[in-house]
């Protein structure tokens, strides 16, 4: 990748990716550990993995199987073997995936005979699938190809003064070159959310951005908690911050200057290219698995005091001013 461009794998539904995976996914935990074990194993699948059995509800369950589903379609993934306990739990993700073009194999404990014959038939479906992916067609892209997912975590005195500006110039050069950058962590915007909201591409969406901030720390009072008094953290005080603003202003530097054209809910993919705000949490593990269900094919992590954390699907380079 350089500053003209990179060359990446095109999709059906017409992503570029940067990264050429089979996703092997878990829709029920039981079966998390066949695919993990797979991926040890099989260079090029990676393991799409969830919490819980299977039997979440309403809201939760849509969210769930969306983030599995967009985890699998990401631009970096060319197909996907998908496993259950029972093949009707894996079949709604599945369906989804299919729609965007994918080949899709679906497979169960019960209608494989056993946990060892699923293993099997999931080895070999992945094999064929891997070779598949081999053959397909890479070209010449450009930045307004890209997703660019920007996260910060465990950050300093130097994150919002060094790590963060520089990736906000990287989110300038790709949004101006036509590509979509994915800023999160609604929490990290509060007391800096109105500057986010002039930039805003209208009124609508000015007023999502406050509102989405408004929603956590309401979400949060509900429980006990109040944000502005809990953040920043010890790590990040320990490491120079001394208010919540400060942490803020440097955490919505990562976006650069662009306009912001509109906010989505969390593991949903972009309508709109340019600079987007995904709501979502601003821990390391969940913000960065919603960017790559969104789309992100890289995603920028910037850290003070050292994050460990990086994403089965996308890419992630960690940024440090912190000598």
């Amino acid at each position: 990748m350089s500053a003209a461009g990179f060359t990446g794998y095109v999709r059906p539904d017409g992503g570029i990716g940067i990264r050429n995976l089979v996703g092997i996914v878990s829709v029920m935990d039981v079966v998390n550990p066949i695919a993990r074990r797979l991926e040890t194993s099989m260079p090029g699948a990676v393991a799409i993995t969830c919490n819980g059995y299977g039997r979440t509800f309403g809201p939760d369950r849509e969210q769930q199987r969306r983030t599995l589903a967009n985890l699998a379609t990401n631009p970096n993934v060319a197909s996907a073997v998908v496993l259950s306990m029972e093949d009707s739990y894996a079949e709604d993700v599945a369906g989804r995936i299919a729609a965007t073009g994918r080949p899709v194999r679906v497979m169960s404990v019960f209608g494989s005979g056993g946990t060892a014959k699923l293993a099997e038939r999931a080895r070999a479906a992945c094999e064929d699938l891997l070779a598949e992916a081999t053959r397909v067609e890479r070209r010449e892209a450009g930045l307004g190809d890209l997703v660019l997912g920007v996260e910060c975590g465990s950050t300093d005195t130097t994150s919002g003064i060094t790590s963060n500006p520089a990736v906000g110039v990287v989110s300038d050069m790709v949004v101006e070159n036509g590509g979509t950058v994915l800023l999160s962590e609604t929490a990290e915007f509060t007391g800096a959310e109105h500057i986010l909201a002039r930039r805003a591409r209208d009124e609508t969406v000015a007023q999502q951005i406050l509102d989405a901030v408004q929603n956590r720390l309401e979400l949060a009072l509900s429980m006990g908690i109040d944000i502005t008094k809990h953040n920043p953290g010890a790590d990040n005080i320990a490491g120079g911050l001394t208010t919540l603003e400060e942490k803020s202003l440097g955490a919505i530097k990562k976006g650069g200057s662009g306009t912001i054209r509109e906010v989505l809910q969390y593991a949903f993919k972009p309508t709109r290219k340019g600079l987007v705000i995904i709501d979502a949490p601003s821990p390391g593990v969940e913000n960065t698995t919603g960017l790559g269900a969104s789309g992100a094919n890289v995603i920028c992590f910037t850290t003070g005091w050292g994050h460990p954390i990086g994403n089965p699907v996308a890419p992630t380079i960690k940024i440090c001013g912190n000598p």
